[in-house]
């Protein structure tokens, strides 16, 4: 059945039915969804509402779909809270693969030593390019600091190679195997002279741009035990469970049903297509629209929705663990290490009457000899 409730029309109306729908969502994605839908409607407010109102309303359909047990919609939704996509994944990639600050005083007096060897290295640049042969010289300009400088490149390979290794075909980002550098800085130019610093600069940088864009960044590592605890079961189980649709208000005087019926608008049925007015009401849609059918028959159960149990939540979250990578730095080196979920394999046992399929075979799959078999029989 659809849900009974008045059709949003002010930016606020719409506001507080998108915070309602939050609240039914899983524990995993509740938090960073709601967060979402505050600073948006916070953000918007100073601006024109009304060209907001229908991005949201649609955004309303969406979460309404979502709880309802679509299944893709609300593995979407899940994908980004946990930072596999979206706002999120960007938010993660930033504060997980940008540059350590110093642990202690002596590295940073190390780094601030390599900054003023960088600078006097910069002014011999300078003055080399004031002689009168600095037209025949090959002298290298100084090095500005650009946005490359910010991100840790050891951890982004590692962690990019680790991805390629890993990466299967229904992850939202695919990397590629490519990643060595000395591809795009090693090449001449169209007068056949090898490439500039500028040049070899601008191709780096758009070289780590593009993996950055198909990175899937890595969780904190209390974030990543969580994931794995709901995963295996060893959460509570209350984190497993959407909670129940409150009921809806009724009113205390049950309208007039002559007065319904006179609200029929058939102009519509005149003025367009059957199959533009039923569209609604059509299984692909009727998650999003929450329209039912005209005719008692109806179309049929709408497609993607399931019942939302604890066992089939944890599938899902065991498809975005698998995603879901975890850095930690090697100790006594200068190497990360890189850890993917791995969800846990159940295998039912056979029942009494398949048993009989396995005589004669020992639990790693090898034929028993004769003897043994009539033995196990």
């Amino acid at each position: 059945m659809p849900l009974q409730i008045p059709h949003p029309n002010t930016p606020l109306h719409l506001y507080r039915h998108l915070l309602r729908e939050s609240t039914y969502l899983p524990p995993l994605c509740r938090p960073w969804i709601a967060s979402r839908i505050q600073q948006r409607f916070r953000d918007c407010r100073s601006k024109n509402p009304a060209s907001y109102v229908k991005q949201a309303h649609a955004s309303l359909r969406y979460l309404r779909s979502a709880n309802a047990g679509h299944i893709s919609r609300l593995e979407h939704l899940c994908l980004l809270a946990t930072g596999r996509i979206g706002k999120r994944r960007r938010i993660l990639a930033t504060s997980q693969l940008s540059h350590r600050p110093p642990a202690d005083t002596a590295e940073l007096e190390r780094s601030r030593v390599e900054a003023v060897l960088e600078t006097s290295r910069s002014d011999r640049t300078t003055d080399a390019l004031n002689t009168p042969d600095a037209a025949n010289a090959i002298v290298s300009p100084s090095h500005r600091h650009d946005w490359l400088d910010n991100w840790s490149l050891d951890m982004i390979t590692t962690l990019a190679q680790s991805q390629a290794k890993h990466q299967g075909n229904n992850w939202p980002k695919a990397m590629r195997r490519g990643l060595d550098t000395t591809k795009v800085t090693s090449g001449t130019n169209c007068f056949g002279r090898p490439y500039g610093p500028r040049l070899v600069r601008n191709k780096l940088k758009r070289h780590w741009a593009a993996v950055l864009n198909s990175l899937l960044p890595p969780l904190p590592q209390g974030e990543w035990d969580h994931l794995a605890s709901l995963v295996k079961g060893d959460a509570n189980v209350n984190e497993l469970i959407i909670p129940p649709r409150r009921p809806v208000a009724q009113p205390l005087q049950h309208s007039d049903p002559d007065l319904a019926n006179s609200q029929w608008d058939w102009s519509q049925h005149v003025l367009q297509p059957a199959r533009v007015i039923e569209r609604g009401s059509a299984r692909r849609w009727k998650s999003l629209t929450g329209e039912e059918d005209q005719d008692p028959r109806g179309h049929g159960r709408p497609i993607g929705l399931r019942v939302m149990g604890p066992r089939r939540l944890q599938r899902v979250y065991g498809r975005i663990w698998a995603m879901s990578p975890v850095m930690k730095k090697q100790p006594g080196k200068e190497k990360w290490s890189v850890s993917w979920g791995e969800p846990e394999q159940r295998i039912s046992a056979p029942s009494t009457s398949d048993l009989v399929f396995f005589q004669g075979v020992t639990n790693n799959g090898k034929v028993l000899s004769k003897a043994g078999a009539s033995s196990q029989g």
